[in-house]
């Protein structure tokens, strides 16, 4: 017959490897903390909106059809930003040495589907760097789009803006999975401890044997 252990008996368990739980717990913290202040390099990232929207004349309106090719070319502008006929102008105007590669992975770019406005997004490790590059990327394809496309729908209407925030790492998230996680561990260690230990110390079940 199989041996039950009642929610009692956890909690005697628990309460018996408390200051072990504690223990882990706060060394489980402690390694995140160094992990994340130390090893990790804080990353920041610059946001430009750029709208893509044909003028209208006095003779012409713009129509519904109009609209919908606009938010429909917002997919061939991401390509077209993170391609080497963007990031090569751009690569020779900046003062940092970055190649196209590694350029094109700084960059992220978002919309939403009935939107004819998208988003420009830069991440480095430099908050100015990153609204530096994230501006000059908007104007050289603000620039460029007319004579590779022979368009010019495409408008800045939201310029990058040093962020001194980090959006990497998360400190309060990682020192909260270094707490759950050395607490986990410490509770498993307590009920294995628990179930290897055969020696007897109930004197009634020594008596009903």
């Amino acid at each position: 017959m199989e041996e039950e252990i009642s929610l009692s008996e956890i909690f005697a368990i628990l309460k018996q490897q408390i200051f072990l739980i504690i223990f882990l717990a706060i060394l489980g913290v402690s390694i995140s903390a160094v992990y994340t202040f130390s090893a990790v390099t804080p990353t920041y990232n610059a946001t430009t909106q750029m709208l893509v929207n044909h003028k209208a004349d006095i003779l012409r309106e713009i129509r519904l059809e109009d609209i919908n090719t606009n938010v429909q070319m917002i997919n061939t502008y991401k390509d077209i930003i993170k391609g080497p006929v963007i990031l090569e102008q751009v690569q020779e105007r900046l003062e940092q040495s970055y190649s196209v590669g590694q350029l094109a992975d700084m960059i992220s770019i978002s919309s939403n589907a009935e939107s004819q406005v998208f988003s420009l997004t830069v991440t480095t490790a430099s908050p100015t760097e990153a609204a530096t590059i994230a501006n000059e990327i908007a104007s050289t394809f603000q620039t460029s789009i007319g004579k590779t496309m022979n368009v010019e729908n495409v408008t800045t209407i939201s310029v990058a803006t040093i962020n001194a925030i980090p959006v990497s790492p998360n400190v309060p998230m990682n020192l909260v999975l270094g707490l759950l996680v050395g607490g986990m561990v410490g509770v498993g260690i307590a009920f294995l401890r628990a179930f290897m230990d055969t020696t007897l110390k109930d004197s009634q079940f020594i008596a009903q044997e």
